[in-house]
């Protein structure tokens, strides 16, 4: 059982749980595009999401004393990061410049600016902004080259319900932290409160409900299926509190991707 235990603490642990999350976002948008298969893309989304979220996690503590951080996260970090340069420079030149940017926004994000000794992460309000627009990048952004322009505010419509869903994703996880931030991030929940974020999620979940009216030629069973998936995530929102188990969120709420790639999976080969 120690075991076990280990091995699920070791996958949460070092982001592997998050980057099947992230993944399973990306494969959605390759399901709603229709897609031709991108050869190495699936394999770059997974190890830049270990490399970007390990660098946020433990960047800063392997720079002050590189024994705080385990061998085993340490060999995980090296080999994401080697098979995803690999991959990187097998993809194409507009895949190349949307991980770049993605990578600028995780740099900004955790290297602090010498005027002010403060990251991006610390500067008020703009840490969960970050989170989605690179998730957006990564996950929807990456597909751009099989998006046709005839179809512009569609595809403006799905980017724009990527990014809103992974906002409202993010809360949960700011409210559990709302205790241990620190007061200048200024996060949703330290600005307007917890009840009032959960409101505030659930109305933005709302609103990218609504946008399914702008939406054409996405099959009426995956709309549902996104719907019900909203469904989910309001439920977790409305029911984490800062004294949830750290479990809850980093796998119950960051496995909802993986629950909904999982059913549009099958959704796609039965209609």
């Amino acid at each position: 059982m120690k075991i076990l235990k280990s091995i699920f603490e070791f996958y949460l642990h070092s982001s592997i749980h998050v980057s099947i999350a992230v993944w399973s976002l990306y494969k959605i948008s390759f399901i709603y595009l229709n897609s031709p298969y991108i050869q190495y893309l699936d394999c770059l989304v997974i190890t830049s999401t270990i490399v970007g979220y390990n660098k946020i996690k433990f960047g800063s503590i392997f720079l002050k004393n590189k024994k705080l951080v385990s061998n085993e996260i340490k060999v995980i970090s090296v080999l994401a990061f080697l098979i995803g340069f690999w991959c990187f420079i097998k993809v194409n030149l507009l895949i190349k410049i949307i991980f770049l940017l993605s990578f600028i926004v995780v740099f900004i994000y955790t290297i602090p600016n010498p005027y002010s000794k403060k990251n991006m992460r610390n500067t008020n309000g703009i840490k969960i902004f970050l989170v989605a627009f690179s998730w957006t990048l990564v996950t929807y952004f990456s597909l751009f080259n099989e998006m046709k322009n005839e179809n512009f505010l569609q595809y403006f419509i799905l980017g724009l319900q990527r990014f809103i869903f992974v906002l409202v994703a993010t809360i949960p996880f700011e409210i559990r932290d709302i205790n241990l931030d620190e007061n200048e991030l200024m996060t949703i929940p330290q600005k307007f409160g917890i009840f009032k974020s959960k409101l505030i999620g659930v109305f933005l979940l709302g609103i990218n409900s609504l946008f399914f009216l702008g939406v054409e030629n996405i099959n009426i069973y995956y709309i549902t299926l996104e719907l019900f998936v909203y469904a989910i995530l309001a439920y977790a929102l409305v029911k984490v509190t800062k004294y949830k188990k750290l479990n809850y969120t980093r796998f119950w709420v960051e496995g909802i991707p993986i629950f909904w790639v999982f059913n549009l999976f099958i959704l796609s080969q039965l209609f």
